[in-house]
């Protein structure tokens, strides 16, 4: 196998309900259809999806995708939590963003 097709394997991960994340072309699909996500949504989910299995509380999250402390403004994480949910579950019954109550949120590792 050619280094390039290792890497591009790498940015490219599948899940058992037919979910695809393409971390090289930043998409989101599930059964060959396109899951449309803002740019921070789409990087609060590589971010979550990369550390799988790991907690990130709100202002960890602020703090990695906006690149600055929160300053009081981590609510915007739940806000962009409900809206990547509710992307994905118009295409998936999967709940892959698991609330950890009063700790944050992870990605549920389901992948093939």
């Amino acid at each position: 196998m050619l280094w390039q097709e290792v890497c591009r394997l790498k940015d490219l991960i599948i899940f058992s309900d037919g979910l695809t994340i393409d971390f090289s072309k930043r998409t989101i699909t599930c059964n060959d259809k396109l899951i449309p996500l803002a740019k921070k949504e789409f990087d609060i989910v590589e971010l979550l999806v990369r550390n799988s299995g790991e907690i990130y509380d709100r202002e960890q999250i602020y703090e990695k995708v906006w690149g600055r402390p929160s300053a009081g403004r981590s609510s915007v994480v739940s806000e962009h939590i409900r809206r990547i949910r509710s992307k994905l579950e118009a295409f998936t019954k999967t709940n892959h963003i698991e609330t950890i109550w009063r700790i944050g949120y992870k990605w549920v590792k389901e992948e093939n």
